[in-house]
């Protein structure tokens, strides 16, 4: 496990928190604008599942997140990929090898990309028509993908899995009606390559 002075971890995760604030900032923003007056019952219904139980949409998130997870990591076993040596990558690495960075990672992560991506970008736009719906689904996903390009610069598998899995947590959102399902899988996504990588190195 990498070994950091006190200073240097709380460093470590002020820069998590700060590279996740702007998009919590900017998702309430969003629905202020667009959903001026309904903003608490907006946010509320983020997290009711349309058809489906609590207990189900959240066994649901761990299925999804632990099979995720078990084929990235096998992918990266198999093809022996490595994170660039860029400043975002590193980061990465260190945050994935210390245990508060990996639950920063897997809650903030979990947490609020899936409220800016899934919940806003997603939540705020569809119910008008099916095409448009897939449309939304597509473009979050996409915009998904390219904040987290420059930490994987030039690594195209990484590329593909990171659209791979944006549209798959868009996926479980927009068919279960609850972001639960989606940042649970998140989430554990997150805590899983952590934890790869701690005992990695």
């Amino acid at each position: 496990m990498i070994e950091l002075s006190s200073r240097q971890h709380y460093k470590l995760l002020g820069q998590i928190v700060l590279g996740l604030t702007p998009f919590l900032i900017l998702g309430l923003i969003f629905i202020a604008i667009f959903r001026w007056g309904e903003m608490l019952p907006f946010i509320i219904s983020l997290f009711v599942p349309n058809e489906f139980s609590y207990l189900l949409v959240t066994l649901l998130g761990l299925i999804v997140g632990a099979i995720i997870v078990l084929i990235v990591v096998g992918l990266i076993i198999i093809t022996k990929i490595e994170l660039p040596q860029t400043e975002g990558a590193e980061i990465i690495n260190k945050i994935m090898k210390t245990p508060s960075g990996i639950a920063v990672s897997a809650l903030g992560g979990g947490f609020i990309e899936e409220f800016f991506f899934r919940g806003v970008l997603i939540g705020m736009f569809i119910g008008y028509h099916q095409i448009s719906d897939w449309a939304v689904i597509v473009i979050s996903s996409f915009l998904f993908w390219i904040i987290h390009i420059p930490q994987y610069k030039g690594v195209y598998l990484a590329y593909v899995l990171v659209f791979i899995n944006g549209l798959l947590f868009a996926l479980l959102f927009y068919f279960t009606g609850s972001l639960i399902p989606s940042m649970i899988a998140h989430a554990i996504y997150n805590l899983g390559i952590g934890i790869y990588f701690i005992k990695k190195s």
